[in-house]
């Protein structure tokens, strides 16, 4: 072997080792990452023999709130650990959808509904925080839906989402102008209600009514992607600004 080919293949084992030496620094950087990403979870409304509201055309809740659900995981999952309560068409407990969440650490839990209304004219986005039952009686205004699964929930979580009402409440909030800025839906109210699927929520956690499923307008919105889409990257947007406002 020449003098400069004994060169180059030293240069190549230094360049080696120096590589593989650096492979432990960069595994360990990349679970110093992720330690730090915030965590979500979101949650598909309804699912299995539960299915929610269903639209004039057949259009179902719990096949629009998982698939809304994917696509929001997808936008989401480049800047946070994100995960869903439900993955597939199955029933879950009220009590299992938040208890994911708890055992997970979860920085924020969002449920995923739709409304639905007899009046087929009803429209327009909700957004949920949590309140008392004492609280919400104050405000008969609020008018939450029975489609947002208001069964009171296990004595044992009933005082855990309480000290989170303020952050979930801004964060709703944050939201709520996003949809609104981007143009995304006509209308979106924010309120307070004793909602089962909050009330155990060991972080701030809010139930979103991305529309009416019974209103065939709406129904038709919520069967197109771009509309999904853009519901997403607004809801996407909310979450971002109340991480930014958080540090």
């Amino acid at each position: 072997m020449t003098n400069r080919n004994f060169q180059c293949a030293g240069l190549v084992l230094i360049a080696a080792f120096i590589l593989n030496g650096n492979a432990p620094a960069a595994a360990a950087n990349q679970q110093l990452f992720e330690a730090y990403r915030k965590r979500i979870v979101l949650d598909p409304g309804h699912g299995g023999a539960e299915i929610g509201a269903r639209g004039p055309e057949g259009t179902l809740e719990k096949a629009v709130t998982l698939h809304l659900a994917r696509i929001l995981s997808a936008e989401l999952q480049y800047a946070y650990q994100v995960a869903l309560s439900r993955s597939g068409d199955y029933r879950m407990s009220l009590d299992d959808r938040t208890a994911t969440a708890n055992n997970l650490n979860a920085d924020l839990f969002i449920s995923i509904h739709t409304g639905g209304s007899f009046v087929h004219s009803t429209s327009g986005v909700m957004i949920y925080h949590y309140q008392s039952f004492s609280e919400a009686a104050q405000q008969p205004t609020s008018g939450y839906s029975q489609q947002a699964e208001n069964t009171a929930a296990s004595p044992l979580w009933d005082q855990v989402q309480n000290r989170y009402t303020e952050k979930s409440r801004v964060l709703a909030e944050l939201i709520k102008a996003q949809l609104s800025s981007a143009g995304t839906v006509r209308q979106s109210r924010v309120a307070g209600a004793p909602l089962a699927v909050l009330q155990g929520a060991n972080m701030p956690a809010i139930l979103i009514e991305i529309g009416y499923l019974t209103n065939p307008a709406e129904e038709k919105n919520l069967r197109a992607e771009q509309f999904l889409l853009d519901l997403a990257l607004a809801i996407k947007r909310g979450i971002d600004e109340y991480f930014e406002k958080e540090q």
